[in-house]
């Protein structure tokens, strides 16, 4: 989404002051007005704005409200911009507010400064005087889904449909927003996974892709599971042919960058049989293990360590059968960390790179103190991320880096793991280069931070910031990339709302800044 504010208006040229200043002054007919009682005596305060489309033209007959930023939701004002998109609030008390628009015919809101969705913008209103917000609604389309049972095709009319970029789902109903069997969506352009549940107790959940186009209207069908799907393996001993009972499968998505708590895992029975039971229509890859056997990614012939040459898994409606996972004996990776340029031990983190390394609830890790084992993996090639103290932020003396000084996990060193057996890969720390900027998101924006470094062409994030309670962050990076960043996990640089959307800058070897808002320098 490029869904930029429009500048306050003392950052505009004089001859433009003058010109909005006379519109604001000469016929704004819709004012707001509190909702709650507002004392005279400490409501000074005018807050006038001019609301416009991206074309330009004026955005008439647009409700807009504002509300106190900390959710108390009082005191609250509401009126609808007029012909010329302005609007005004008279006596408003000093203070944090949010801004929202509704507009006629849209299924959900809009929200200062320009976006769709994550309202984390805010406007300072002043004990007295004056405060112009202007703002440009921004790109977004609407998606309306209708269920329908994945076998059959016969409509499901009780479903429910999360949207993508927030936590919340939006359900079918009588007394709700969609009574008739569909739901909308709006949101910025672009390409989403949707996921969502049908509510007649008999379906079970569903996902599906589509494309979100600007000013445009597009169907989708969110395809359910029918009662009794179910996808069925048995993970036994490869060298013996045992099941192996107690061991854990997880399936994750196949587009799906890291593994997460959300993500379906089951328990392998007395028998060795798991059974995934909820798992939407998509495409998957499976990792498996077990107590005295090697973690692996179940292969087409075996296990992998690497994820890219996985099996891919699709299950069907009804009983989805696959071959039987085989289980390797184990092995182990150790060396030594040292610093690059003198040779001194390093303490670092070191973890799996197919799952992402700083979630550390889910990302299987050994710490290292100049050295560092890694257990309990199977007889293939693996690579590994080295994650300094600090995670490559604010204080911290090295880079995130990969097997053999990688930049990424595709570029990282491939590490082969025998059964039974240990292989030596040590690892040299380096500085890397050096990154910093404005940090700080005010005064649009009510947070700041953690900001996130991510790899543009992996995905993998290389650097966490969390200090930044004073406007600014402190990272390093490993050259040789294309980087993106974050701040929070909602506004990427310069201000977008996806990743895929947001800047990447190129690391080399020099120092550079990158600011929220702003360029590289």
């Amino acid at each position: 989404m490029d869904g930029r504010a429009a500048h306050p208006v003392r950052r505009t040229g004089t001859l433009l002051l003058a010109a909005l200043s006379a519109f604001l002054l000469l016929g704004v007919d819709a004012v707001l007005r509190p909702v709650a009682p507002v004392r005279a005596a400490t409501a000074a305060a005018t807050v006038t704005g001019i609301l416009a489309e991206r074309s330009g033209r004026p955005a008439a007959r647009v409700s807009v409200t504002m509300e106190p930023s900390d959710g108390t939701g009082n005191p609250k004002y509401s009126a609808a911009t007029d012909r010329a998109g302005r609007w005004r609030v008279v006596g408003a008390l000093a203070g944090h507010y949010r801004i929202t628009y509704h507009l006629p015919g849209a299924a959900a809101p809009r929200y200062y400064p320009g976006r769709v969705s994550h309202p984390v913008g805010f406007v300072a209103v002043p004990a007295r005087g004056r405060l112009v917000v202007h703002d440009v609604l921004p790109r977004a389309g609407r998606i309306r889904f209708v269920a329908a049972d994945a076998a059959t095709g016969v409509r499901v009319r009780d479903f429910c449909v999360q949207n993508p970029l927030e936590l919340g789902f939006y359900c079918t109903g009588p007394s709700g927003p969609f009574p008739d069997g569909y739901v909308d969506l709006e949101l910025p352009p672009g390409t989403y996974r949707f996921t969502g549940a049908a509510k007649d107790g008999v379906h079970e959940g569903g996902m599906v892709d589509a494309t979100v186009v600007d000013g445009r209207v597009t169907r989708a069908t969110l395809p359910v599971q029918p009662p009794g799907a179910e996808l069925r393996v048995v993970v036994r001993n490869r060298a013996t042919g045992a099941p192996v009972p107690n061991a854990a499968v997880r399936a994750l998505a196949v587009d799906k960058r890291f593994p997460d708590v959300w993500d379906v895992t089951e328990i392998a029975d007395e028998h060795g049989v798991v059974r995934f039971r909820s798992l939407f229509p998509d495409r998957y890859h499976l990792w498996a293990g077990a107590a005295g056997h090697g973690a692996q990614w179940v292969g087409p012939n075996g296990g992998t360590g690497d994820r890219a040459t996985a099996l891919v898994v699709e299950p069907r409606p009804g009983v989805t059968t696959l071959p039987d996972i085989l289980l390797d004996g184990a092995g182990s990776i150790t060396g030594s960390i040292t610093d690059r340029v003198t040779g001194q031990p390093v303490s670092v983190t070191v973890a799996l790179t197919t799952f992402d390394p700083f979630w550390y609830e889910t990302t299987p890790q050994v710490p290292g103190d100049g050295s560092y084992t890694f257990s309990g993996l199977g007889p293939y090639e693996w690579s590994l991320a080295f994650i300094p103290r600090g995670h490559g932020g604010a204080g911290s003396a090295y880079a995130t880096q990969w097997s053999g000084g990688a930049p990424n996990s595709i570029k990282a060193a491939r590490i082969r793991v025998v059964a039974g057996g240990t292989t030596v890969a040590n690892e040299r720390m380096s500085a890397g280069t050096a990154v910093s900027g404005k940090a700080d998101g005010l005064p649009k924006y009510e947070y700041a931070g953690p900001l996130y470094a991510y790899n543009a062409d992996t995905g993998d994030i290389v650097a966490v910031d969390e200090n930044v309670e004073d406007g600014r962050y402190d990272i390093r990076l490993v050259p040789g990339q294309r980087v993106r960043f974050c701040l929070s996990t909602v506004r990427c640089h310069p201000d977008f709302t996806r990743l895929a959307d947001a800047t990447a800058f190129r690391v080399g070897t020099r120092p550079f800044t990158v600011d929220f808002p702003g360029r590289r320098r």
